[in-house]
């Protein structure tokens, strides 16, 4: 073989280990393998999404509890009050926020016990 197959075969060589030590290198702590600490970040991540997730549905379902229970005379003017200042200031309502912004009138309206 002459020096052009030599050449060719330090190619694939050098190719093979370059694809093989890029794929299990962690470039942000600088290891190679598996990376402990980016699996600890990965999982930190998905549990803090998903306890946001998890009170976001709390408060939409308590809001929802709020607006069902709240009295219907009071529950008809706050939401005339939220439009007209929606149409007013030309925002937009989108679906469930009509009933977050009643609520948390009605929950400002009433006399804090202490």
């Amino acid at each position: 073989m002459g020096w052009l197959g030599w050449l060719f075969v330090l190619f694939i060589a050098y190719w093979l280990l370059d694809d093989l030590l890029r794929s299990k290198r962690c470039y942000r702590h600088g290891g190679f393998g598996r990376c402990r600490r980016c699996d600890e970040e990965a999982a930190a991540k998905a549990k803090a999404e998903a306890e946001a997730r998890a009170e976001a549905i709390r408060q939409r379902m308590e809001i929802e509890e709020t607006y069902k229970n709240m009295d219907e005379a009071k529950r008809y003017e706050l939401a005339t009050l939220v439009k007209d200042r929606a149409e007013r200031e030309h925002l937009f309502i989108g679906p469930g926020d009509l009933e977050a912004a009643v609520v948390r009138m009605y929950k400002k309206s009433q006399p804090k016990a202490y």
